[in-house]
């Protein structure tokens, strides 16, 4: 497939949304739609560390609200401007919110047929099966897409949630895409999938689903708890490159490009390098995920500008790194561009005490 042909989903994250919307327009013809959160404060998820920070125990809290209702307020102008101009499917990760009863989750469900239908959405995003169910059963003409998070491995899972929630567009796990033989299957069975392509952390991490339950639990996650073993984990995360597209054209049919919480521009940037297959840029300035974050919490600058998209191995487009210590190739590569001196820091260490 030519790479001007290929399809994305796009995050607004809370800036200018008139500026946004221009930019979103000139490259319409590659975007499926645009995901933003639902613009009431109970219900924003992926970007509350923005407003709360990391230690909400030592948090400003009259700023925190300030920017929290700036972005509110950015959401709700966002979808009124852009209803007919781009699709708006807003993503509602149920993981984060806690039900008591089945009465809180029969609430929570309706409160987001409301929302769906006053925002005029073209569909929702969800990671709780319950929730799609309800949400379904209440407007059954709505678009209902699967969350990464829903974790769907394989095509049973996925005809449940098609026959009880009428879902046809599946995301599937980041760690799915180092297996993509898998996502051929699935896309021959009838499903549509949605892919992220610039963020995934560790391939194999340990860490993956308490990183998760911790998210749900509204801990922060910190970026010292992955399960860092060397330099060649700045290149084993779960993502595509632009130059690896290709081989993924047969069975993705929309390319997600993670960002809710990243600087104005970046969505654009980054659907740009994928569109020209820019293969010089930055690998920590185009990839969100714990891998590229540790490099630029542990390597200076100058560091960082040597590890371009180019140097990153083709072999790890179907790596599950289950040969590291035969193969040796991302630390070789590596080991060339950060000096001795740096490579304690990403050993991943931990106390452990006798008692």
């Amino acid at each position: 497939m030519n790479a001007k042909h290929r399809i994305y989903s796009i995050p607004y994250n809370g800036t200018n949304p008139k500026w946004f919307l221009q930019e979103t327009v000139k490259r319409k013809n590659n975007i499926d739609h645009v995901y933003c959160e639902l613009p009431h404060e109970e219900m924003l998820s992926h970007v509350r560390f923005t407003f709360d920070g990391k230690n909400e125990e030592n948090v400003d809290q009259v700023d925190a609200n300030l920017k929290r209702a700036a972005y509110i307020k950015n959401c709700v102008e966002f979808l009124r401007i852009s209803k007919g101009l781009v699709r708006r499917i807003c993503p509602v990760n149920a993981m984060y919110y806690r039900f008591n009863s089945q009465e809180e989750l029969h609430t929570f469900a309706l409160n987001l047929a409301k929302a769906a239908v006053h925002y005029r959405l073209e569909g929702l995003i969800i990671s709780d099966y319950r929730v799609a169910a309800l949400v379904h059963a209440l407007l059954p003409e709505l678009e209902l897409h699967t969350s990464c998070n829903a974790y769907q491995w394989n095509l049973r899972q996925m005809e449940i949630w098609r026959e009880k929630c009428g879902i046809t567009v599946f995301n599937p796990p980041r760690e799915i895409l180092r297996v993509p033989s898998k996502l051929k299957e699935m896309h021959d069975a009838g499903y549509k999938l949605k892919c992220l392509v610039n963020e995934g952390c560790l391939m194999g991490c340990p860490n993956t689903f308490c990183h998760q339950l911790s998210i749900s639990l509204r801990c922060y996650a910190g970026i010292r708890s992955c399960s860092q073993s060397g330099i060649g984990d700045i290149f084993r995360g779960n993502w595509i490159l632009p130059r690896w597209q290709k081989y993924y054209d047969e069975f993705v049919d929309i390319y997600k490009i993670a960002g809710r919480n990243s600087y104005g521009s970046y969505p654009f940037t980054t659907i740009d390098a994928y569109l020209a297959e820019d293969n010089a840029m930055l690998l920590t300035d185009l990839m969100i995920s714990g891998t590229a974050g540790f490099a630029r919490h542990s390597l200076p600058p100058e560091i960082l500008k040597t590890i371009t998209l180019d140097k990153v191995p083709d072999k790890l487009l179907t790596c599950e790194c289950k040969d590291c210590s035969r193969c040796n190739l991302c630390n070789k590569v590596l080991s060339s561009l950060i000096p001795q001196k740096y490579w304690e820091k990403f050993n991943f260490k931990i106390r452990v005490v006798k008692e």
